[in-house]
């Protein structure tokens, strides 16, 4: 009962559940509002349907619908009144009966309470609604609002030079981005991270230490210690790695073009600001003024807030590398024996478990497709495992760490570089932004028809996803492990800055040197590793002892060659191979009966005799001599003649599957330029064929035999060009409104849902009234999920929205990273030859397990093969497409079901009634080819009659010419 009053306050009352906004650098801390804006659509046709609703809807529309409630209310309420005395009477027989007030099943704290509440909820306003019809009203305007800030945030990222999906950055350009200044910082974080998580775990054992000996008198905490020991001894050890923020720092000085900060970073009243900068400082350039400059300057429709997440850019992008890479620095901190001693109790402690002195188990290496490590950098160096010097098996990372933290900087930077791209073109500055303001004025419920806007402003920022940030200064970052080193003297003395730390240690150096030694290898290898650089990925690899030290890890992370985007260079090809398997045919001997004859006493067989010898020896024979001689020389001369027309169809197809196949396209445009190109050769091919069929008639003896010809391949490209009228109507008239469609029907699923919420309002008061029941809401539980859905819904279909349009483009990823693999098996591999010619030898036993990915199927069924293998490519393309945007609906049918609700079905039926539209589309479609093949069939009639005529005239000139003059 506790979460479901947690819930409902949750989703009902979110403006004190959700008390600021900090989701945006520079935030100014004001609380959110769900009040929608005043030009949200979706109120305005709430209003239309219900009128004025107090204090929640206002308007001129109709009061039908509050003038009927009025009347459903009052019947509602003689219910409750009714069940109030049903209360009353059975209440008061329990309570005489079983000496319990209202008896042993009933609460005697919550049925008065409902009794009391749901009664109140019941009585009607002077507008016809009630106190639980209007503030059921009010939870479906806060979820129109909530539905609006969830509109406005994506058109916001995407206004601030986002884009709905992005292809992964080039993983090589990503780490030698900005000279490789940007994995050179990121290298200096990690090491300082490094540093501090150890001296923060050294510090907390060593203090600990002490304070057990202050627990028996002893110690350097007690009897009187210096200032510098009362200190650490009086003050537990802070978070090192959470000291450090840069966003608060570039926040706290927005007008320095050059920022730093120490690691660690405490404040100046903590006893521990003496060791600040002790591992290290990250150093950055704060985004150019003068680039800041030109973005206002041509880019008009960006907002303040806008304008300061641009400038805060460079530091948030630091800020989230500095996370992930803290998660690293904490697994190698934990993975050493010395700094975290917990790793070892309970279990084997022996050298022999250990990787090293600071590891217990190894990092890994990475390794060639071949299987063996790599030793320098290499295209093939594709993998991670063990290194080889171990019997230990599975290493502590899998070598993406490194390069996923350089390359989320690079993400979060790419809308700054692409808004400031966009800028510096004038033929892109506003163009594609001009919808925003409109789009969020007029509110979620309008969002479906904007998808031609998005995808555009899509389309001119993917292509620019593997441009990296430059002059970020991150290269002046530092980490020295030499600098906590330092603080100790030879002979147990302390000196220097940090000489304090010293003392704290009591002289002794080694945990800095440990922590040092995990850093660079310094206490497992002869002489210490070099902090790596990045101007270029030239350096060899770490084996051994060194592999599992943060220097080493780097290293050899760095050269681990990432897939980058799959699908965007793998589009499958088709190509037309004519190949040709010829199975000989030939006749085979018969037998004959016997015809038997009998001359005097002498039988023969002379039936039998004669068969034999003019058919089995002569005719048998000769035939099939002249079968090898001739068959295969016309069937070649025939499919040769049959390719000029297969080819050129081949070449349209190809085509327009090229429309889909371009990655960085928005699907649902590409099927729709494709279906305009199917569309307009289908109709223009008509007119094609018809001027061969007279030219190959006017031309003599060539006609003769090529005529036939084209007349014996019309049925299959009458055939092909139906299906790609189809295909092209489709794709053409259907999918772009595809969008649009679902979304508006999902708008009307919610429409509906508020007008049952509305009308099922007032039953859900008088559940709360029944005194069966359990908890605050009695009958009326069940009322708080479906509520919530309501609430919910539009929020979650502005979601589904956005991620159906990512969800999109990644399934046409899908489907080009794996789909080449599988149609070689059906048209060969496509660099081959067009045309093949061999001969079969029929044995099945050959044929059934044959497959041949280089020249794929033969005869007919290979010329086929390569249409039906870009209508099924096609196919699966359009079933994706289309099946993504179901997430529309889907989401908010389906997510409830998480904490216990029932899956709604109103959703999934409305996305169905886009299916009438496709149908009606379809059959178009199908009615427009007819009509074509039908007007082909009278111009090539008429065609004929005038090539007769024409032939006629040059045959016979003077009997024409007398016949004209007769007449």
């Amino acid at each position: 009962m506790n979460k479901l009053l947690l819930g409902l306050i949750s989703a009902l009352m979110p403006v004190l559940a959700i008390a600021q906004d900090s989701s945006g650098a520079g935030s100014s801390g004001s609380s959110i509002s769900f009040a929608p804006p005043p030009s949200d659509y979706s109120v305005v046709f709430l209003g239309n349907i219900f009128g004025i609703v107090d204090g929640v809807l206002h308007g001129t529309g109709s009061q039908i619908m509050g003038t009927m409630f009025g009347v459903f209310n009052s019947a509602v309420l003689a219910l409750g009144g009714i069940i109030i005395m049903y209360t009353l009477l059975v209440s008061t027989v329990n309570t005489a009966h079983e000496g319990q007030m209202l008896g042993q099943k009933w609460s005697s704290i919550w049925v008065p309470l409902r009794s009391t509440f749901g009664l109140a909820l019941l009585i009607p306003k002077a507008s016809g609604y009630c106190l639980m019809q209007i503030f059921v009203m009010w939870v479906v305007v806060q979820g129109v609002g909530a539905a609006d800030k969830v509109w406005q945030a994506a058109l916001s990222y995407l206004n601030r030079g986002g884009v709905i999906v992005q292809a992964q950055m080039d993983p090589m350009k990503s780490i030698l981005g900005d000279n490789g200044s940007i994995a050179t910082g990121a290298s200096a974080i990690l090491a300082g991270q490094v540093c501090m998580l150890g001296l923060q775990n050294t510090l907390s054992t060593v203090q600990q230490g002490y304070k057990n000996q202050s627990a028996k008198n002893s110690g350097p905490c007690t009897n009187g210690p210096s200032k510098q020991m009362q200190d650490f001894c009086q003050n537990n050890v802070p978070d090192f790695l959470n000291s450090v923020n840069v966003v608060t720092v570039q926040n706290n000085n927005p007008n320095n073009s050059k920022q730093s900060v120490p690691m660690p970073n405490f404040g100046s009243d903590s006893a521990y600001a003496f060791l600040n900068g002790i591992c290290g400082t990250i150093q950055w350039n704060s985004y150019p003024a003068d680039k800041i400059t030109t973005i206002e300057k041509n880019i008009s429709t960006l907002d303040k807030n806008e304008i300061d997440t641009v400038k805060m850019s460079r530091a948030i992008a630091i800020q989230q590398m500095y996370q992930d890479l803290s998660q690293v620095a904490t697994v190698m901190v934990n993975n050493d024996p010395k700094l975290n001693p917990q790793s070892t109790t309970g279990g084997n402690s022996d050298k022999d478990s250990k990787f090293s002195k600071v590891a217990i188990q190894q990092y890994g290496v990475p390794y060639m497709s071949t299987g063996v490590p790599c030793t320098s950098p290499d295209k093939d160096c594709i993998s991670w495992g063990s290194d080889s010097s171990s019997s230990s098996t599975a290493p502590l990372f899998n070598g993406t760490e490194f390069q996923g933290a350089v390359a989320d900087y690079n993400g979060i930077m790419l809308p700054t570089l692409n808004l400031f791209q966009q800028a510096s073109e004038s033929s892109t500055k506003d163009n594609v932004r001009d919808f925003i303001a409109k789009a969020e004025a007029q509110g979620w419920l309008m969002a479906g028809s904007y998808f031609i806007d998005l995808a555009k402003i899509n389309s001119s920022d993917i292509k620019l996803s593997n441009q990296t940030d430059s002059d970020s200064g991150l290269n002046s970052s530092s980490a020295d492990t030499s600098t906590m080193t330092n603080a100790f003297g030879g002979d147990g003395t302390c000196k220097g800055q940090y000489s304090e730390l010293c003392q704290w240690y009591q002289g002794d150096d080694k945990y800095v040197k440990h922590i040092a030694g995990l850093i660079d290898g310094s206490t497992v290898l002869n002489s210490g590793l070099d902090a790596p650089t990045f101007n270029s990925i030239s350096h060899k690899a770490v084996s051994g002892l060194g592999s599992s030290t943060t220097y080493g890890y780097i290293t050899n992370a760095s050269m681990v060659q990432l897939p980058g985007q799959p699908g965007i260079v793998t589009a499958p090809k088709f190509a037309m191979k004519i190949n040709i398997t010829f199975t000989p045919f030939y006749l085979k001997p018969m037998s004959f009966s016997c015809g038997k004859v009998q001359i005097l006493f002498f039988v023969f067989c002379l039936g039998e005799m004669f068969g034999v010898l003019l058919y089995n020896v002569i005719f048998v024979t000769l035939f099939n001599l002249f079968l090898s001689m001739m068959a295969q020389i016309i069937n070649m001369v025939v499919l040769t003649f049959l390719s000029v027309p297969l080819q050129g169809m081949a070449q349209i197809f190809t085509y327009g599957v090229s429309f889909i196949q371009q990655p960085t396209v928005n699907p649902v445009i590409a099927l729709a330029n494709m279906g305009v190109n199917y569309i307009n050769f289908a109709n223009e091919l008509w007119i094609y064929l018809l001027m061969m069929a007279i030219t190959s008639i006017l031309i003599p003896w060539f006609g003769v035999f090529i005529f036939p010809l084209i007349a014996m391949v019309m049925p299959l490209l009458i055939a092909w060009l139906g299906t790609m009228v189809s295909i092209g109507f489709t794709t053409a008239y259907f999918i772009p409104f595809l969008p649009y469609m679902i979304f508006t029907f999902g708008t009307m699923a919610w429409l509906i849902a508020v007008i049952e919420a509305m009308v099922a309002a007032p039953i859900v008061a008088l559940g709360i009234t029944h005194p069966e029941g359990e908890g605050a809401f009695g009958k009326g539980e069940q009322a708080i999920m479906i509520l919530m859905n309501v609430f919910l819904r539009p929020a979650m279909m502005i979601i589904g929205y956005i991620a159906a349009i990512a969800l999109s483009y990644v399934v046409v990823w899908i489907i080009n990273a794996g789909f080449y693999n599988v149609v070689t098996f059906i048209q060969g591999d496509p660099s081959g030859s067009a045309f093949s010619y061999s001969s079969s030898s029929g044995d099945p036993s050959k044929q059934a397990g044959a497959i041949n990915t280089s020249t794929g199927y033969t005869g007919w069924a290979g010329i086929y093969g390569f249409f039906f293998s870009i209508l099924v490519y096609t196919m699966m393309y359009v079933t994706a497409v289309t099946k993504s945007f179901t997430l529309i609906t889907y989401l908010p049918d389906k997510v409830l079901r998480w904490i216990g609700g029932q899956p709604e079905g109103i959703g999934q039926e409305t996305s169905q009634w886009a299916e009438e539209p496709k149908k009606q589309i379809s059959d178009a479609g199908a009615s427009t080819a007819k009509a074509a093949q039908q007007i082909d069939k009278q111009l090539s009639g008429y065609a004929m009659k005038g090539v007769k005529k024409a032939a006629s005239a040059v045959s016979s000139p003077g009997a024409n010419v007398e016949a004209s003059a007769g007449e």
